[in-house]
């Protein structure tokens, strides 16, 4: 039950627009509008992308007037956002180093 939770977990994490979503809604609660004109994206996309984040409990929603703001369920998501960053950019520079390798051997 434990790996079948998180298989679905990083499933919702798989979409890249899934994640800017949460990327941007770390400076505060965010309007779809909002969103948008952050994010460059089309209303309906993001509607649709902050329906699944929802119902996966990765964001809730706040009603401020007539505007519906959401925001982050739980901020330990950004941890583990920091970290999947962290990974990249390490691999990046193991990558980068066996170019740097094959190059210095092709030259040599």
């Amino acid at each position: 039950m434990r790996y079948a939770f998180k298989a679905e977990f990083f499933k919702v994490l798989a979409n890249p627009l899934r994640i800017r979503i949460l990327d941007a809604l770390r400076d505060g609660p965010l309007s779809v509008g909002e969103l948008r004109a952050r994010l460059d994206t089309e209303q309906a996309t993001i509607s649709q992308h902050l329906s699944i984040l929802r119902a996966r409990n990765f964001v809730f929603t706040e009603r401020r007037g007539t505007t519906i703001r959401y925001q982050v369920s739980d901020p330990t998501i950004w941890r583990l956002l920091d970290l999947a960053r962290e990974i990249f950019d390490n691999q990046l520079v193991s990558v980068q180093a066996a170019l740097t390798d094959l190059r210095d051997e092709k030259a040599g």
